[in-house]
């Protein structure tokens, strides 16, 4: 019967091969200070993706996404913000 041991999350970030293939990045995040990301899986010899920005903070694009993608107006997202429904 085939096993192997199961790596709790620290475990798996703090593995020998993880490390080698550089898959865990610290960034510097706006509100919280340093954070730790995972790094894009797919390595490629002639390009570096990367992480480009930290992960946004909750509803920091509320108002962009609801007036370029929805087509809201800035009065209509001023209504949502005032009766409670975003933020």
């Amino acid at each position: 019967m085939p096993y192997a041991p199961v790596n709790d999350i620290q475990t798996t970030l703090a593995h020998e091969h993880v490390v080698a293939r550089d898959m865990v990045k610290t960034v510097q995040h706006p509100t919280v200070g340093l954070i730790r990301l995972v790094n894009t899986p797919v390595k490629y010899s002639d390009s570096t993706p990367g992480i480009r920005s930290p992960p946004p903070t909750l509803g920091q694009h509320t108002d962009e996404v609801l007036h370029n993608i929805v087509g809201m107006d800035v009065k209509e997202i001023d209504e949502l913000k005032v009766a409670g429904i975003i933020s």
